[in-house]
């Protein structure tokens, strides 16, 4: 009985897929091997098909915004300045774990590098401490968690809630 185990092991082999493609024209296709015989099977693949776009390159090219000038540079700079007042004032962690949050949706973040990381830094070094604002606060600990890991601080994921 335990002779003839054998031979079905030596006898049992795995698949080889391997993939084929003979003609850069030819739909892509892939042969499956098992043991001596093989099959060939096309892969149907889907087109796009978009239509071409309205208006061309040149004309979007000379298109102005008003958005441009020294009067929009100067909102712009003193609305950095508002946030940058904001992000400073901010004391509580989850308010300013928020505020990054916020400041990351809107696409925006990359104005306050610099504070954010300073916050992060601080955040960070009393990561492990249990401090009360985190406590049985399951939003809290995945906002800190995620915008930690986000920006390259190296969190365990095994820390218990």
């Amino acid at each position: 009985m335990f002779a003839s185990i054998p031979s079905l092991i030596t006898h049992t082999r795995q698949p080889i897929i391997r993939k084929s493609s003979s003609c850069k024209a030819s739909p892509p296709r892939i042969k499956l091997m098992i043991g001596n015989s093989t099959c060939e099977e096309i892969i149907a693949r889907r087109t796009a098909n978009y239509h071409p776009p309205i208006l061309d390159y040149d004309c979007v090219q000379s298109l102005r915004s008003d958005y441009v000038g020294e009067t929009c540079t100067r909102r712009l700079d003193e609305l950095k300045r508002v946030v940058k007042t904001m992000l400073g004032k901010v004391r509580k962690p989850l308010d300013q774990l928020e505020l990054i949050d916020v400041l990351q949706r809107l696409g925006i973040y990359y104005h306050f590098e610099d504070e954010i990381r300073e916050i992060l830094n601080i955040i960070y070094s009393e990561y492990n401490s249990q401090d009360e604002w985190k406590n049985e606060d399951l939003y809290a600990t995945a906002l800190e968690f995620r915008l930690l890991r986000q920006h390259g601080y190296d969190v365990p994921q095994g820390v218990a809630v």
